[in-house]
């Protein structure tokens, strides 16, 4: 089953883009699941966007997607850049699995999407500096991370379009076979490098040192009108099952049942759709097989047990009525080994069983054996052997088997209908297979983001927040991270750490300010001195200064604030929730209004008495609710107020 798209299939479906979405407006971004969908405004009103997924596909959707409430963090950072922009120019480099989309608003942007490996997409500026890409990745040479500037991967072969009949020799001659030759050479695959094989007539494994001139000329031939060839989009099916999907017909898939589209983004949109519920029809049947394995086993446990228990109920029912036939000899033998057992001892007791049985007395004829130190006695009662206790009378002991034949039957009672239970649920989970959440990525431990140094928060309105945690980072948030079009925070206490909204050429809302305001106040002694308000500052970059009036000295991480400073009274209130920032879910606390914004679930907190480590665990155990794995407790520890605290409704 094919799973990503070809060098080929990226420049028809990029034909295609250049006639459907140029100048286009950007709407919203949402990413679902592992992709992402850029809403467009444009005169067909059947394209609901652009999907565009790392490593794997682009293409024009058609289908409504449900798109989740709370997008996750890297689709707001496109919305920030791209919302609102048009879409101008959309370009495959040189044939490689690489798009690149351009934008304009106030400013230009590309947006690059690669399509090979694990894929990643890359949000540059004009000048193709790196703004933000969805992952930061270095190489040995290149790097992917930002204010660098982007550049293409390494060519691992020539561009199979601009290539001449006699570099298409020189690339080839010296490979093993000939389709391994055009894969590597040409960076085109073996699907594509088959097809052309068969459409010129040649074998695949034909060496090309062998090859003559006039197939050199066949092939190069081959190559040209493979590469014009007219459109035919289709979707390739193999025991109803869709493995492939073509821009045009395929000679190497000729007696494959195929479904025509009309474009080849539309084929491109069914296929993939189909691969996905595949996918997830797959994982669901692995996990049905697996989960009816359990049951299957379990059953065959409670159909033993059942066996177990109807034999025990059976053996005690029996020696209760074999008692009841014979109380009258039993009661004789009990009142003889009571008198011997006081009068003369055990000895004489063994003494008698250690003859043969015709030999014995009467008395100890039906006796098998004796059990001192336990009391009990075990009979030979019609060839079944029954055990009784020598201290009470054969009417008790005929009792007890009854009461234990009773309780076996309540527990038969049980199993059988634990048994039901387990065979409806069988039948249940062939009908209707086992619930699944969609698939996702195997979770590895994730690398942190730059600023979770910092003390950090998102605001409702979307915006980075980064304060201090000591003095050399409050240093650093203002030296190396405050911008001029940055905000400046700090609580009217001493040791109060230093805050900044980053403003990412946006305007900074009231509500941001005021959140900021807050998170400057829980962060500083006001917490642990349990306050319940506090007044907090802000002031522009340019009034922060470290230059101090003459005669006195400022600390490490201490700064002079110039002119007049913009005061507002806050509560120390905070949350604690789970922002979804790169596919990855991670704790953020902060004012309870921006948490809200970010997290479906929260849990606010005020100054308390709780011990900061027990509060953290409180906030574990609610978390890991909403989360798949555990929440490591360290993470919360770092992103919770200084001091104790308590969980607050």
């Amino acid at each position: 089953m094919k799973e990503t798209m070809s060098g080929l299939d990226i420049k028809t479906c990029i034909d295609e883009l250049k006639t459907d979405i140029l100048d286009s407006w950007v709407g919203k971004i949402y990413g679902i699941n592992e992709s992402f969908l850029i809403k467009l405004n444009t005169s067909n009103k059947n394209i609901q966007g652009l999907i565009v997924e790392p490593g794997r596909r682009i293409h024009l959707t058609f289908m409504d997607h449900p798109t989740p409430k709370q997008p996750p963090a890297y689709a707001m950072f496109l919305r920030k850049y791209l919302s609102n922009s048009k879409l101008v120019e959309i370009n495959q480099p040189d044939l490689e699995r690489v798009v690149e989309i351009k934008f304009e608003k106030e400013n230009e942007y590309f947006l690059i999407s690669e399509l090979f490996g694990k894929g990643n997409l890359i949000l540059c500026d004009e000048q193709r500096e790196i703004i933000h890409p969805y992952e930061s990745k270095v190489w040995k040479d290149r790097e992917i991370k930002p204010g660098q500037v982007y550049s293409l991967p390494p060519k691992k072969g020539k561009n199979i379009a601009e290539i001449s009949e006699r570099e298409l020799k020189e690339l080839i001659i010296d490979a093993p076979d000939l389709v391994r030759g055009l894969a590597r050479n040409l960076s085109i695959g073996g699907q594509i490098a088959e097809e052309i094989c068969a459409r010129a007539g040649l074998n695949k494994k034909t060496e090309p040192q062998k090859m003559t001139r006039k197939d050199y000329k066949r092939l190069f031939s081959t190559i040209e009108s493979f590469l014009n060839k007219e459109n035919s989009p289709q979707i390739i099916y193999e025991n109803d099952t869709p493995i492939d999907v073509l821009p045009f017909s395929f000679e190497t898939m000729r007696n494959k049942e195929a479904q025509r589209f009309k474009t080849f983004n539309r084929a491109l949109d069914n296929y993939f759709q189909k691969v996905s519920e595949k996918e997830v029809k797959n994982v669901k049947e692995e996990k049905t097989e697996k989960k009816l394995k359990e049951f299957k086993s379990r059953l065959e446990r409670q159909e033993k047990n059942i066996q177990k228990l109807k034999e025990k109920a059976r053996k005690t029912k029996q020696k209760a009525d074999l008692i009841s036939k014979s109380h009258e000899k039993i009661d004789k033998i009990l009142d003889k080994l009571n008198k011997i057992r006081k009068t003369e001892g055990w000895e004489k007791i063994r003494d008698e069983l250690g003859k043969s049985k015709p030999s014995r007395e009467n008395w100890a004829k039906l006796i098998k054996k004796i059990q001192p130190n336990q009391g009990k006695v075990e009979l030979i009662l019609q060839d079944f052997p029954v055990e009784l206790d020598i201290r009470i009378s054969s009417f008790k002991n005929a009792s007890k088997y009854y009461e234990k034949n009773k309780q076996f039957k309540s527990k038969l009672e049980g199993a059988k209908e634990a048994k039901k239970k387990t065979k409806d649920q069988i039948q249940e989970i062939k009908e209707k297979g086992v619930k699944i959440s969609t698939p996702r990525t195997p979770k590895k431990k994730r690398k942190k983001k730059w600023f979770e140094r910092y003390r950090w928060f998102y605001s409702s309105q979307g915006l980075l927040v980064i304060a201090g945690r000591d003095a050399k980072t409050n240093q650093e948030i203002v030296e190396k991270h405050m911008e001029p079009n940055d905000i400046y925070f700090h609580a009217d206490l001493e040791g109060a750490p230093h805050l900044i909204v980053k403003s990412e050429g946006e305007r900074i809302s009231e509500k941001t300010e005021e959140e900021a305001a807050i998170f400057a106040a829980i962060h500083s002694k006001g917490w642990r001195k349990g306050l319940g308000n506090l007044d907090v500052y802000s002031v522009k970059p340019n009034q922060v200064s470290k230059e101090a009036p003459a005669g006195e000295y400022l600390p490490k991480g201490g700064y002079i604030i110039k002119g007049e400073k913009n005061y507002q009274t806050v509560p120390l209130e905070a949350a604690v929730g789970l922002i979804e920032i790169e596919g990855n879910k991670i704790p953020m606390c902060g004012p309870p209004s921006a948490v809200q914004a970010h997290s479906k679930n929260i849990i606010k907190l005020k100054p308390g008495s709780t011990k900061k480590s027990n509060l953290a665990s409180e906030i574990k155990s609610s978390l890991d609710k909403d989360f798949e794995g555990e929440i490591n407790i360290d993470e919360l520890m770092q992103i919770l107020p200084p001091g104790p605290g308590m969980i607050s409704s």
